[in-house]
């Protein structure tokens, strides 16, 4: 595309709005958008930002900010929920709960059995 050179992809990467950078360089937004698909730069975007916002989540747990550890804590996956479990979880657990009971018994059934003989 001879619309659109790579001396745009820095400025596509860090930009706040992409419908803004499209108005700027004189382009559509839908052009600009498959540009940055075929180039890669859409990645890199989400990449950047998502860097940029990491790094500010940093600082803010420093300064001892609350929000800033839950948020970080769901990030790297270590979530604790709170309240009550959903039905379907309590149901599957109830289940599975009466299935190992069924077991238990059906062994002891089967050991009384041997016993006797």
């Amino acid at each position: 595309m001879d619309i659109i050179n790579n001396n745009e992809k820095k400025a596509y990467i860090e930009a706040f709005s992409h419908s803004d950078l499209a108005k700027k360089l004189g382009v559509s937004l839908s052009l600009l958008n498959a540009h940055a698909e075929s180039e890669g730069w859409k990645e890199e975007h989400r990449l950047y930002w998502f860097d940029k916002s990491v790094e500010i989540l940093k600082q803010e747990l420093s300064n001892g900010n609350v929000s800033a550890v839950k948020e970080m804590l769901k990030l790297t996956g270590v979530i604790r929920p709170v309240g009550r479990p959903p039905k379907a979880d309590v149901e599957r657990h109830l289940a599975i709960e009466a299935k190992v009971a069924k077991e238990w018994e059906d062994d002891f059934t089967r050991l009384r059995l041997v016993e006797q003989k």
